[in-house]
């Protein structure tokens, strides 16, 4: 009868997962044709083991369990089962401290588990009769039609997750599986020849997925708005097997399409969301039920023990070895069971593998009439499972929520919700691809993304409905395309695509080689398919052995046996589609309140690392020659593409609510009301493009076994240290930055640029677990490189003052959270509005770097700095009518080795060469530790070439520039709700005036309040208070206010601390600064930007020259003490032939300055010297000790001595350059007035001056009324030569030396606490003259000149506790008159 085969198999099934059930009562419903089963409860210790995951079941039941089998249609008709109402709730398990009781318990549960499995079929041979009226192959065939066409139905499906305060349910209202034909319609269908398919259906019916947050006592006050509300998706499984015999399918496809897909988090959600977004993190990374691994392999060695006890039982040994475990397909394998690992173990229980072979064979051992001799002797080959994932449009909504509580006194408080931002996608694709544990593949595709702003947030409404503003405007993020234009490419190749090969009856090609699959799925294929984002994760391994796999599991099973070596590669390729991010008030609000949220709660990690215990991995030598050839790395591409981000000017800013709790301070009370907002239009914006952007991401795939075998080497190879560090490149290309405005139609104009197109690229390293190298300071820990090969700056003034106030806009914000707003005649400089004439142009400042390589380098006793810098370039274009003029600023390097004299005007000047070195060159050696008396102090060499500065009144023009406001009808009528930049002050006066009025406080508590544990109360303001002043929105620590006298003592301590053991070698090539009073751009005929060869055209080629003042600084060297000269670019890190051990050793520097000279050139080519070629060479000595009956916090005391030698000084004057100083004297003198008038030099900002308002006091001082301190005593300059302690005493009462303070009291204050300065300067002069020229006017063509003369000129000061002496010593002077004839004087 079939009903004694049919009856074992269900009665299997349905055993293996319920509780108590009597399989007579249940033989006797199956054979009647429906068996109907209430209230049962799942065996929890099965299910747990059927997971493999760390979770643990609270409970499982059943309410109703109906089976229906058609004896009379068994051939044409399936199985139904029916589950109505199935619940389950789980929970994480316990912590390390209860792993032994869950092992102890896991593994009785396994050990009665493995022998219940392996006692199956035994009594199902007892209790299965043969019959011989059956063909032999009739019963393996019917039951493989009957497994194939089960239905089943699912209805109420509740599944729960809790953990602490989290209570996560998935509730499916339905959700049914059954067989379907070629179209994916409902058939009765079979394995058959040629095609060899089994195609099944899932269809989920309103599927609803909840986060809601408990109370201590388990309760859940408050209900949230679902995740996922009534979502139904449905799943084609498609099965492709090689014969009609096999037992596991060779390929296995599992793909879900969901048509819309709508997720909603509220702000008390999302920190719960993140919560189990870490746990489903720390499962892939192994990171939790570390312990369970140990069960597994003890359950399995029960399992081992329980199959030996029986040596008679040949069933039992069959079932055992009929289907090997997947872990021994990847031997070697040890730690944590992997991702890969816990989803390849779910394949043979979705195709029922072992279960069917088990069954079968037992069927073909009845039917044979023998019995299973041993375990098979062939391995089932590994099938290869594809699992997708497609959603044609979903959405991501956030709201915040607030209490509210109905209008009776003991009705129930209900959380109301507002949506406030949502995240739009199309085209979404989820593959994955896999075969066993040697191949696997994920990729991730989504066609488009955009992000908008919904409905108003902090009490701002900038999106209401009564707004009537466009959905553009609301849109701040776009990425990709739309499924409109890009069509249905995300559902290519796949089960839901009707031009794929599985539907149309052709077996598909699967690429499972790791070259050959990075040649197909490129980032242009990738991108192609998609448009806005595409992921592609591969990891693959590789015997380097050519066992079989036989041989493989025959060596892992056999524990003292080598493992063959595993190769293992994972290789993660991102790349980013054009997308656009726009960045305005509603937006950054948005999701800055969202990162306030989400940082409101706390959970505790999963895993917490041990402190101070590093496991040594010793590996033997034939493990370590492995490495050499081959370490298994995890390699992560970053790609973005044609990247554009804008950020506006803020409308209103409330950031400094938001930020405190971000930083994890406490919040401020939000505003009592809030202006009302209005769009501002035109709205100034300043915007960054990249091109391209490339990252590439390198770590070793197991860091810390890897890092302590070759820290355990004597000599490791520079490969093996090579492969310990995390390496990390970044390459920018194309970036650009600009000013720009959105106007009232919402469009941008054309991008004013400020930085032009540019490239750069960056790389550093990081040594893994760095701890096991602290004994070995030679091996690098952080290693980082920078290089810019070019960059341009340009700008004008209008410019600069926009881009300040949008900065500004940000970073402060007045009193009711609006922006202050920018002068509207300064965007006609980045927006011409129609009808509007545009402004004067004005000139525009230009600055370039070129060749910047910088590099750093930290080891455990130092860190090292170096780089270049190439060449900077600042000009200033001005407009000429049509041209523009380029006049030249600053150039450097510049030759500047002739400029202190006046000949080179007159000789053949060099054009600059492009082999000219590098205007700045450095290496920086500085010791982390700097108490440790073994390290050597700092080391610092600093080359500077020459420069050439242009002191041009095109700059004085530039710094000047006052925008002209143009005139339109169009400014006299505005657009309908558009408002200005700037409110008039007026107007604005009243809306501060109105703060806290009845109005405003009516209408914020119509809004919902951002904070759901406090509603706001509004009180009214009674006092008036500067509303108008900006607050900055970065909160600021608060810094004790400090005198004079202690600041001086920190700058004293920090230099001291910089210099005491520094070993320096500064050298500085001369600056040459042109000082003309009239600008002098640059003739066409000149390299741009040369100075020396502008100022030298002009003297020769220009009629009318305008006076140039030209000051030649001195060429500057410094060097410590016993420094042998070295080259400033030194290969870090390097060494000094005189390492400095004790504090003070680097003294005396010696300063030598040289080639200092000031000319001047006057029209018709001549130039005139004011004070001739001269240095001078100093030597510094500094010694510092510490006092003995000082304490331990008293600072140094200080003795400083310096000495100078002047050459011969010359000084020559005449009428004519006097005239140019005093010009070029009014001239600075009335563009200084100009400035402080402006109020440039103090601030340039347009928010209003805080000092208008009162003073906040300082945190130090007490209330109104207490005196301020002295300060009149806190300057050390009051100290040098004031009176002695006798003088200090004759003062009258009113004197400024009345308090009775000794003077060497005040002196010492000075140092610190007994700590002094005693300081002593010569200086020796050998000759000074002085020359003075007029014209004589008794005579013509002749002049006057007087000559005086001093020699022998020496000076110094000597500043000690409780004097200071000056001395001053002239050894002659003479002053003689003569005239002279009528020359021109060069000399």
């Amino acid at each position: 009868m079939l009903e004694s085969y049919v009856t074992p198999l269900l009665m299997s099934y349905v055993n293996k997962y319920i509780k108590n059930l009597k399989p007579s009562d249940l033989q006797l419903s199956l054979w009647g044709g429906d068996v109907v089963l209430s209230k049962l409860e799942l065996k929890l210790d099965v299910l747990e083991q059927e997971l493999k995951l760390p979770f643990t079941f609270l409970s499982g039941h059943i309410h109703e369990l109906r089976i229906h089998v058609p004896w009379t249609k068994l051939g044409s008709e399936a199985v139904v089962i029916t589950i109505n109402t199935m619940e389950c709730i789980l929970k994480l398990k316990d912590g390390v401290q209860d792993d032994h009781e869950s092992g102890s318990s896991s593994t009785s549960r396994s050990a009665s588990e493995s022998s219940k499995t392996l006692a199956k079929p035994r009594r199902l041979q007892q209790a299965t009769p043969s019959d011989p009226d059956l063909p032999p192959g009739y019963v393996q065939s019917l039951i493989r039609r009957v497994v194939n066409n089960v239905n089943i139905v699912v209805n109420n499906l509740i599944l729960k997750y809790v953990e602490d305060d989290i209570v996560l349910s998935v509730n499916i209202t339905s959700a049914e599986c059954y067989t379907a034909d070629e179209f994916w319609d409902r058939a009765f269908m079979d394995v058959t020849a040629p095609d060899l398919v089994l195609r099944k259906v899932i269809n989920f019916s309103d599927c609803t997925v909840c986060l809601d947050k408990r109370n201590a006592s388990g309760k859940i006050e408050f209900y949230q708005d679902p995740l996922l509300y009534k979502c139904s998706f449905r799943t084609r499984l498609h099965f492709t097997y090689d014969n009609i015999n096999a037992k596991i399918p060779a390929v296995i496809k599992i793909q879900t399409l969901v048509e819309s897909l709508k997720l909603s988090i509220t702000d008390q959600q999302l920190p719960m969301l993140i919560r189990v977004m870490e746990l489903a993190l720390a499962l892939y990374y192994g990171e939790i039920g570390a312990g369970q691994e140990d069960e597994r392999e003890e359950a399995s060695g029960h399992a081992r023990d329980s199959i030996h006890t029986i040596p008679g039982d040949a069933e039992a040994q069959a079932m055992a070895g009929q289907y090997p475990s997947p872990n021994l397909y990847l031997p070697g394998q040890e730690g944590d069971q992997g991702w890969v690992s816990w989803a390849w173990s779910f394949v043979p229980a979705i195709v029922g593998a072992e279960d069917e072979e088990g069954e079968e064979g037992f069927y073909q051992q009845m039917e044979g009439g023998g019995s299973l001799s041993g375990p098979q002797q062939h391995t089932p080959k590994d099938p290869v499972v594809s699992i997708g994932f497609y959603c044609t449009k979903a959405s991501v909504t956030f709201k915040v929520t607030e209490l509210q509580t109905e209008s009776s006194y003991y009705s129930p408080q209900k959380v109301k919700s507002r949506e406030v931002l949502c995240l739009e996608q199309q085209g979404i694709t989820i593959e994955v691809l896999m075969m066993g544990e040697p191949f696997f593949d994920c990729q991730i595709g989504i066609v488009g993304v955009r992000a908008l702003c919904l409905k108003g947030i902090m009490g701002v409404r900038d999106f209401e409905e009564n707004m009537n503003r466009r959905e553009e405007e609301a849109v701040f993020f776009t990425c990709g395309e739309s499924l409109n234009s890009k069509g249905m490419t995300y559902l290519t190749n796949s089960l839901f695509d009707y031009r794929s090969p599985e539907n149309n009856g052709v077996r598909a090609e699967v690429i499972l080689d790791a070259n050959n699959h990075k040649e197909t799925y490129t980032e242009l294929a990738g991108m192609q398919r998609f448009g806005a984002f595409y992921m592609d994760y591969l990891y693959t391994t590789e015997n380097s052995s050519t066992k079989g796999q036989q041989d493989v599991t025959a060596t892992t099973a056999v524990k003292e046996g080598p493992a063959p070596a595993v190769r293992e590669t994972a290789v993660k390729r991102l790349v980013v589609g054009p997308l656009d991010l726009r960045l305005d008030s509603s937006a950054v609000h948005r999701l800055v309140k969202m990162l306030a949220c989400a940082a409101e709660h706390e959970y505790q990690p999963y895993a917490k690392p041990a402190p101070g215990q590093h496991e040594v991995y010793l590996r033997p030598s034939e493990e370590v020659l492995a490495l050499e050839e081959f370490v298994p790395t995890r390699l992560t591409c970053l790609t973005l593409l044609e990247v554009t981000v804008t950020l506006n000017m803020a409308e209103f800013n409330l950031l400094h609510t938001l930020l405190p709790v971000i930083m994890g301070e406490k919040a401020p009370p939000c505003p009592a009301a809030v202006a009302v907002f209005q769009p501002v239009r035109p709205l100034p914006a300043l915007r960054f493009q990249v091109d391209r952007v490339n990252v590439e991401h390198s770590v070793p795939m197991y860091g810390p076994e890897l890092t302590s075998t070759v820290a355990s080497l004597s000599q490791p190879s520079d490969n093996l240290l090579y492969l310990c560090y995390t390496h990390c490149y970044l390459k920018v290309f194309g970036f650009q930055a600009g000013l720009t405005c959105l106007d009232g139609t919402g469009s941008f104009p054309p991008l004013t640029p400020l930085i032009p197109s540019f490239s750069t690229a960056f790389y550093g390293k990081l040594l893994q677990m760095p701890q096991y190298w602290a004994k070995r300071s030679s091996v690098p820990i952080m290693e980082c490189i920078f290089e810019l090969p070019h960059l341009t700056v340009q700008a004008t003034r209008p410019q600069t003052l926009v881009l300040q106030a949008i900065v500004q806009s940000w970073t402060h914000s007045l009193e009711d959270g609006s922006s202050p707003g920018v002068n509207p005649a300064l965007l006609s400089h980045i927006h011409a509005e129609p009808g509007v004439k545009s402004p004067s142009p004005s000139p525009t400042l230009e600055a370039s770097v070129q060749n910047v390589e910088l590099k750093f380098c930290r080891r455990a006793t130092l860190d090292c700095a170096g780089g270049t810098l190439g060449a900077v370039k600042v000009c200033a274009r001005t407009p000429d009518g049509v041209k523009e003029k380029l006049v030249p600023l600053f150039q450097g390097p510049s030759d500047t080795r002739e400029l202190h004299q006046r000949r080179w005007l007159n000789e053949i000047r060099k054009p600059e060469s492009l082999l000219a070195p590098d205007l700045l060159t450095f290496s920086l050696q500085i010791p982390r530790h700097e108490d440790d008396c073994r390290n050597s102090g700092a080391v610092l060499l600093v080359s500077v070439q020459g420069a050439s500065v242009n002191v041009d009144p095109v700059f004085c023009t530039w710094l000047l520039h006052q925008p002209q406001k143009g005139c339109s009808r169009q400014q006299q009528a505005q657009a309908p709700g558009v408002v200005p930049m700037v409110m008039p002050i007026t107007k604005r006066r009243e809306d501060e005036g109105s703060v806290g009025s009845t109005p405003l406080a009516r209408q914020l508590s119509n809004q919902a309040s951002d904070y759901a544990s406090s509603p706001v109360k509004t009180k009214t303001v009674t006092e008036p208070r500067p509303l108008s002043l900006p607050r900055k929105v970065v909160p600021s620590s608060t810094e004790a206010w400090t005198t004079s006298e202690e600041h001086m003592k920190e700058v004293i301590a920090h230099v001291w601390d910089a210099v005491k053991r520094l070993t320096l070698q500064l050298e500085v090539q001369s600056c040459c600064v042109f000082l003309p009073n009239d600008s002098l751009p640059s003739p066409s005929t000149i390299i741009c930007g040369d100075i020396p060869g502008t100022v030298r055209s002009w003297y020769h080629n220009q009629a009318t020259m305008p006076g140039t003042l030209v000051v030649c600084l001195p060429q500057i060297t410094v060097l410590s003490a016993g420094h042998k000269y070295m080259e400033p670019l030194q290969e870090l890190p390097f060494l000094v032939s005189r390492p400095i051990l004790e504090e003070g050793d680097a003294f005396p520097w010696t300063v030598t300055l040289s080639h200092f000279s000031v000319y001047t050139l006057l029209g018709q080519q001549r130039s005139l010297g004011l004070l001739e070629p001269m240095g001078w060479t100093s030597t510094l000595a500094v010694t510092s000790h510490r006092p003995q009956a000082a304490g331990p916090d008293a600072r140094h005391a200080f003795i400083v001595c310096l000495h100078v030698d002047l050459e011969p000084l010359l000084i020559k004057a005449s009428n004519p350059q006097v005239q140019l100083l005093y010009e070029l004297y009014l001239s600075w003198c009335s563009t200084w007035a100009r400035l402080e008038k402006r109020g440039i030099l103090r601030q340039t900002s347009t928010i209003p001056d805080a000092s208008a308002g009162p003073a906040p006091s300082s945190p130090v001082r007490s209330s109104a009324g207490t005196a301020p301190p002295d300060t009149s005593t806190c300057s050390p300059s009051a100290d040098f030569g004031s009176p002695t302690e006798g003088d200090s005493a004759q003062g009258g009462e009113d004197s400024l030396f009345s308090d009775t303070v000794t003077l060497e009291q005040k002196t010492s204050s000075i140092g610190g606490t007994s700590g002094k300065v005693s300081l002593w300067m010569q200086w020796m002069l050998s000759k000074v003259t002085v020359k003075l020229f007029a014209p004589d006017p008794d005579a013509n063509n002749a002049e006057i000149c007087v000559v005086s003369e001093a020699e022998d000129l020496s000076a110094s000061v000597d500043v000690q506790d409780v004097y200071t002496k000056i001395k001053c010593k002239v050894g002659s002077f003479n002053m003689d008159q003569y005239r002279t004839r009528w020359v021109q004087i060069n000399n």
